[in-house]
């Protein structure tokens, strides 16, 4: 331990950037682990005291921590999680998702600098590899590495991170199937940030439209849903139009008028909400998203009349011209209802 700690105190003074000194590091710690893997697991632990335990697994987090080279980086913070023979009064489980979230932290550096496209999946493909075990152990150890308010709050945003990088790479990846777990895992903890992060991926894929409009229907509804404390419920109903917004122009790109209709319908249960007279007058829907969603769905009515779908025509315009009317200005309703009257 004496010669590490001059190690370190040397790498420290050469801003972590000493590559020989970085691998007399990594030569201690693989004699170290090969020490204790010699060791029964059966016996107590007389090779390395606890305290001692502890500093090799700190110090190879913060070597990890510090250092410059993403290579490096992995090296170390794979080492930090595999000491063994640490008793209850250190947090092994902290120590070990705080290591799994470093390094996808720092592997997704690497992935945004990436251009080739088979590398960049071989780096989102371990970044998925991480995530999911972080994931996978987070709430059954939530007791442990969160035994503070600060603790919890502090792991909280880490898991969120966690979720919005997988969900990255599961885009990337085209496992469609995992974004939608990760949407629905979400809802526990969701709050605005997220929830504009998530949105933000999804629509910026490359994805077959399908798979866009499924998910972020999906993103609503869970939002809908959700019991997150952190997700300010006042907040979602201001934005929630641009949700709407979102899917409605999705639904109409994908053909799925049924989706788009469902959409439309409940674009005016909201927007009768923000009538003076209703008991819930202090939320109001934008005027612009009115005025928007109301157009184009009326041009939506005059795409079926021309296709002869006198009924659509019918049922879509006569919803654009009353949710035009829900407007503050009636300008675009009268608008609206005269061209419909030369439609019919």
């Amino acid at each position: 331990i004496p010669v590490l700690h001059f190690l370190v105190t040397e790498l420290e003074k050469s801003t972590w950037e000493n590559k020989a000194l970085l691998d007399e590091v990594v030569t201690i710690l693989n004699t170290e682990e090969v020490a204790l893997n010699k060791a029964n697991p059966d016996e107590p632990n007389n090779i390395f005291s606890v305290t001692e335990l502890e500093w090799f697994a700190k110090t190879s987090y913060n070597i990890a921590l510090k250092s410059a080279k993403p290579a490096h980086l992995e090296h170390f913070a794979e080492k930090c999680q595999h000491q063994q023979g640490l008793k209850s009064n250190f947090s092994f489980s902290q120590h070990y998702f705080l290591c799994d979230f470093l390094k996808t932290v720092r592997i997704i550096e690497d992935i945004h600098k990436e251009t080739n496209i088979t590398e960049k999946a071989k780096l989102y493909h371990e970044i998925h590899k991480i995530t999911k075990h972080f994931r996978e152990q987070i709430n059954t150890h939530q007791t442990e590495i969160s035994r503070t308010e600060t603790e919890h709050q502090e792991w909280l945003s880490k898991y969120r991170i966690i979720l919005a990088l997988d969900l990255e790479a599961s885009i990337f990846l085209n496992d469609w199937t995992t974004v939608s777990i990760i949407v629905e895992e979400s809802s526990a903890i969701i709050d605005e940030k997220l929830s504009s992060i998530f949105l933000d991926r999804i629509l910026r894929s490359e994805a077959p439209i399908t798979d866009i409009v499924r998910t972020v229907k999906e993103l609503i509804r869970t939002l809908h849903g959700s019991p997150s404390p952190h997700l300010n419920k006042t907040h979602f109903r201001q934005t929630l139009p641009r949700y709407l917004r979102c899917l409605f122009q999705l639904s109409l790109d994908a053909a799925d008028y049924h989706l788009a209709e469902s959409v439309l319908d409940q674009a005016l249960v909201l927007a009768r909400d923000r009538r003076p007279e209703s008991s819930r007058s202090l939320y109001l829907y934008p005027s612009d998203e009115i005025q928007w969603l109301s157009t184009v769905a009326f041009n939506r009515a005059v795409d079926f009349y021309l296709a002869s779908a006198d009924a659509d025509c019918q049922r879509w315009a006569k919803k654009a011209i009353t949710l035009a009317d829900l407007d503050d200005c009636d300008t675009l309703g009268r608008l609206l209802r005269g061209k419909f009257e030369t439609l019919t």
